[in-house]
């Protein structure tokens, strides 16, 4: 009978050992930091079908941390719109800046992002009044037309941005990505007698101060250095 545990014994032993040998070693990759440019490609290609619209931007970010980047963003608009009582254009240029933070975990080597963020925005801009309409409750005379091409220079606007979205590695330090954001206006400097009604990096502004808009982007990375992850010790 004693002879029939130690054989036991042996066993689970040998299986025990057998087990940590054959145990996958987990590969912890070093991570790369540098920065990322690129450009917004959904203004880019509305450069060819709205004959209304001109614009471009150019955007960076740099990886400050683990889960931390940097973003910048600069750009110009130029923004010819019709509507029922007035027709405007706006020019202008903006900046961008902010952080972004990665919520996603990546397996093995992958460098995929899914992140929240914030900006902050400065519009520089011109707006010209082309034409508006003055109302009247005789349905007699209609409304009458007015063309004044009035133009008011020295314009501007700051507002917040809060920015969620994907970028997804599709080639070799080549990503696309995706962003929602929702803009608050800060304050703004307006035309006289006339309201801001588009601004250059905020887009259309909708009800009291808030606007959307999202982003496609197309970046490349250049890689600078490598890191090993944070090691997070357990409680």
């Amino acid at each position: 009978m004693l002879r029939y545990y130690i054989s036991i014994l042996l066993l689970f032993s040998g299986l025990h050992i057998y087990a940590q040998d054959s145990i996958p070693k987990i590969t912890k990759y070093p991570q790369r930091y540098g920065i990322r440019i690129g450009t917004d490609v959904f203004k880019a290609s509305r450069n060819i079908w709205d004959k209304d619209y001109t614009g471009f931007e150019v955007n960076a970010d740099y990886r400050l941390k683990e889960n931390l980047y940097g973003v910048v963003e600069i750009g110009m608009e130029k923004k010819f719109k019709e509507e029922d009582q007035l027709t405007f254009t706006t020019k202008g240029n903006y900046i961008k800046i902010g952080v972004d933070y990665n919520l996603h975990k990546n397996w093995l080597d992958m460098e995929n992002i899914i992140f929240v963020g914030g900006r902050y925005g400065l519009s520089l801009h011109s707006q010209q009044l082309h034409s508006y309409k003055i109302y009247t409750q005789n349905p007699y005379f209609g409304e009458s037309e007015v063309y004044p091409e009035l133009l008011s220079k020295g314009l501007s606007a700051h507002f917040v941005e809060l920015v969620g979205g994907i970028k997804v590695e599709v080639l070799n330090n080549l990503f696309l990505s995706f962003s929602v954001r929702l803009n608050y206006l800060i304050t703004q400097k307006q035309p006289e007698g006339f309201e801001n009604l588009y601004l250059p990096g905020f887009g259309r502004k909708y009800s009291g101060n808030i606007g959307a808009n999202f982003n496609y982007g197309l970046s490349y990375f250049i890689p600078l250095y490598k890191k090993q992850p944070v090691k997070k010790e357990l409680q």
